[in-house]
């Protein structure tokens, strides 16, 4: 996923939608207008059948949102920390931010997904049979049916699919190694992801046009993510217990406070390439003994400043004000900060103790840190 955009919180858990996601929303909703309306509803006008398959694409992804909260809910009465839930081109995924504590544990949060599914499906296919015939029986009809493929689909025995983790789970209560169970799982996961590939090339060329096309889509973002994922779960190993106060970097570029915007401009921004400085107070930063951290001035801050106004305006009234989606202490894993920078869409994040400057963590930082292990062969 790239870059999405919160739309609010349910049951405590942001929700957001990546802007893929309206991609797929509409290829829903052309699919649904131009296929199962113009067929279950031929007497109905073209505008609004395009306004019942918009208001069913919704209701599908709504469907896909309870799919993702009940994995979160499990998570979370699990002692697990959830980051959020995103709604992107290929549905959902809840973001985890470390690993469950047990097989069982993996095993009650993969199962609750596809029964919520099953469930929908069950309820939305005997609205089908209870309701008088027209819209919202086809309507109703269709839900039913695209649940219980979700809930089919989802249950394949592919990491990181939901029988993926499955599959892990009983690895791993069978061995006691969560990162073979790992491995194994996300190699079923690619295998399956590289057959849906050539199904889908076939069908193409047979004849099978975008559903095939679609298919092979799949295929390739599954094994994508199934690579990926165990590569996520060795570099959370790697760096779960590892403080950032060891990986930080200390001598840092930090602006004075008083400083005006145009001096900052030439002696930092222009002469540094950083996206974001420190604003300090009291004189130049010294790690040892830390200095108070005012706030954090990065160019956008810069640019909204008319350029005339520069001169008279500080770095300190310019800087944006120190939050937790910015600063974290030093005792703080490394692992959680590079989560933290993920959510954030940030490089860097400030180190910060008792409103004193400690030093900044970078990607880059937690980078060279996995390189001298992979080095060292650890």
């Amino acid at each position: 996923m790239t870059k999405d955009f919160r739309i609010g919180r349910i049951l405590g858990i942001e929700i957001s939608i990546d802007y893929t996601w309206f991609i797929i929303f509409v290829i829903i909703a052309s699919g649904l207008a131009s296929g199962w309306f113009a067929k279950y509803l031929p007497d109905v006008s073209p505008g609004v059948r395009w306004l019942i398959a918009g208001l069913t694409s919704i209701l599908f992804f709504a469907s896909v949102l309870l799919h993702e909260l009940s994995h979160s809910v499990v998570a979370i009465r699990s002692g697990l920390k959830v980051s959020g839930i995103t709604l992107f081109l290929f549905g959902g995924v809840s973001k985890l931010t470390e690993e469950p504590k047990s097989a069982s544990v993996e095993l009650k949060m993969a199962v609750a997904g596809p029964l919520m599914s099953l469930v929908l499906s069950a309820v939305f296919l005997a609205l089908s049979v209870v309701l008088p015939g027209g819209v919202f029986r086809v309507v109703f009809r269709y839900l039913g049916i695209v649940n219980a493929f979700l809930a089919a689909f989802n249950l394949l025995p592919g990491f990181p699919l939901d029988g993926g983790r499955v599959l892990r789970a009983g690895l791993w209560k069978w061995s006691s190694n969560l990162s073979e169970a790992t491995r194994i799982a996300s190699s079923f996961g690619q295998g399956l992801g590289i057959l849906l590939i050539v199904f889908g090339v076939l069908g193409y060329f047979m004849g099978g046009q975008f559903g095939s096309l679609w298919m092979a889509f799949i295929g390739w973002f599954l094994t994508q993510a199934a690579q990926s994922s165990y590569q996520q779960m060795i570099l959370r190993q790697a760096l779960t217990g590892v403080p950032v106060s060891h990986v930080m970097t200390q001598q840092v570029d930090a602006v004075p406070a008083e400083m005006p915007l145009d001096q900052v401009v030439h002696d930092y921004i222009m002469a540094r390439n950083h996206p974001a400085f420190p604003v300090i107070a009291d004189g130049p930063f010294d790690s040892a003994q830390g200095k108070h951290v005012v706030g954090l001035l990065c160019i956008t801050d810069v640019r909204g400043v008319p350029r005339e106004e520069w001169h008279g305006v500080s770095a300190g009234q310019a800087a944006s004000a120190l939050s937790e989606r910015n600063t974290v202490p030093p005792t703080t894993d490394a692992w959680e900060a590079l989560v933290r920078m993920s959510q954030e869409n940030c490089g860097r994040l400030l180190v910060v103790e008792n409103g004193l400057l400690r030093g900044i963590i970078s990607r880059t930082d937690i980078m060279r840190l996995m390189r001298s292990r992979l080095q060292l062969g650890v």
